[in-house]
């Protein structure tokens, strides 16, 4: 599996342990949806990891 592949099953983990732990961050996070770069550019894997860390720190802090 690529790295892009994980991230983005890590992502979409976090993001449904958010759903459920933390309704109303999660409901932010749909009404205020962070915007990617292209699969193609060269910044896209650094802003998947960029965004992985965010959700996790999201789900830490009590």
């Amino acid at each position: 599996m690529t790295e892009e592949h994980e991230l983005e099953d890590k992502i979409a983990d976090l993001t449904e342990r958010l759903r459920k732990e933390k309704p109303p961050i999660y409901d932010h996070l749909m009404e205020n949806p962070v915007t990617l770069p292209e699969k193609q550019s060269d910044g896209f894997l650094k802003s998947l990891r960029k965004y992985k860390e965010h959700l996790e720190q999201l789900l830490n802090n009590d």
